[in-house]
């Protein structure tokens, strides 16, 4: 008859089989931080502290890992270096609108072709221009859409939709093509010429001011010499009821002026018109009168009018010695 082992006896026997021999055990290295590395001196070798596993590890000179670290940190700059954005030169044509990226929260550069560009917008966007350049900052993602002149012309506009993004500042340069440059270029000439000219007629308005306020200065104006008229040089006006009598002529290389008197010969009031005195002579440049322009009946006033002088009565002969002219 088998006897039967209940399966409580069969656990008891394993586990003390088990508990005589003892399991295989695998040893792990330590793991070595960075400040137990660089503790050890730059002259003596890392030594490792891990118990021998029958392995032999070749020790490791400290200046090798300076040198890797080194290198790690010249990777990384180099890395941030390459994530610089240069200025993106964008082709524009009047008439054409073009669609371009710029940074919102910051300040954004268009580089334009014109001398003097004017910003035409209705956006919300802050836009300012220092010579060609023109600046733009917007706070929100809302597109920005303006146009750009050349000055007051408003034949050359160039027509640009700004689409604000998450990302660094640009600097955008906007390239005309051929024939608008030469257009662009044709009005810039056309403008410069018009704004020399006139600077030059402001310039001469303000010195024949000058010349009649130091006239009514009683002053005689810097290069100008005062003498007695000729027969012929008097003031010749064509409004009635006033006489003129020419008193003095002050005389410059190119001009003279002649100095009268304006007397209201009638017995009302009268206004003096000074466009009376130009019509007579083609060569008149300005008319003015001081102190008063209204008249009362017999009063008088002083006349001064410019004329131009021809190049041959600005030179006077020169006696000649040898034909017993005076010394």
């Amino acid at each position: 008859m088998k006897r039967l082992l209940h399966p409580w006896l069969l656990l008891s026997f394993a586990n003390g089989a088990w508990a005589s021999d003892d399991l295989p055990v695998t040893v792990l290295p330590p793991v070595t931080t960075v400040a137990e590395e660089s503790s050890a001196s730059p002259s003596q070798p890392v030594v490792s502290s891990q118990p021998d596993i029958g392995i032999e590890l070749p020790p490791v000179d400290a200046s090798i890992l300076k040198a890797a670290k080194q290198q790690a940190a010249a990777a990384a700059s180099n890395a941030v270096s390459t994530t610089s954005i240069g200025p993106q030169h964008i082709a524009v044509k009047p008439g054409i609108n073009e669609l371009m990226p710029i940074a919102v929260g910051h300040l954004n550069r268009l580089v334009t072709p014109f001398e003097h560009p004017v910003v035409t917008t209705t956006s919300q966007a802050t836009t300012s221009t220092k010579g060609k350049i023109v600046y733009v900052a917007t706070a929100d993602e809302t597109p920005v859409t303006l146009y750009i002149t050349p000055g007051d012309n408003q034949d050359i506009a160039l027509s640009l939709t700004l689409i604000p993004k998450r990302i660094p500042a640009r600097e955008i340069h906007l390239d005309l093509d051929k024939y608008s440059y030469q257009l662009l270029n044709q009005w810039q000439r056309t403008d410069a010429t018009s704004r020399t000219s006139s600077q030059q007629e402001q310039a001469y308005i303000s010195q024949l001011k000058a010349l009649f306020r130091d006239l009514g200065l009683q002053k005689s104006p810097a290069g100008y010499s005062l003498r007695e008229p000729k027969p012929q040089e008097q003031i010749r006006c064509l409004q009635g009821r006033v006489q003129i009598k020419t008193g003095q002529v002050l005389e410059s290389q190119d001009r003279l002026i002649f100095v009268g008197l304006a007397k209201n010969t009638g017995g009302d009031m009268l206004e003096f018109d000074e466009r009376s005195c130009a019509t007579t002579q083609q060569d008149v440049l300005a008319v003015s009168v001081w102190p008063n322009v209204v008249l009362k009946p017999q009063e008088a006033t002083e006349l001064y009018v410019v004329v131009r002088q021809s190049p041959e009565d600005s030179f006077s002969l020169r006696p000649s010695l040898l034909n017993g002219g005076q010394r």
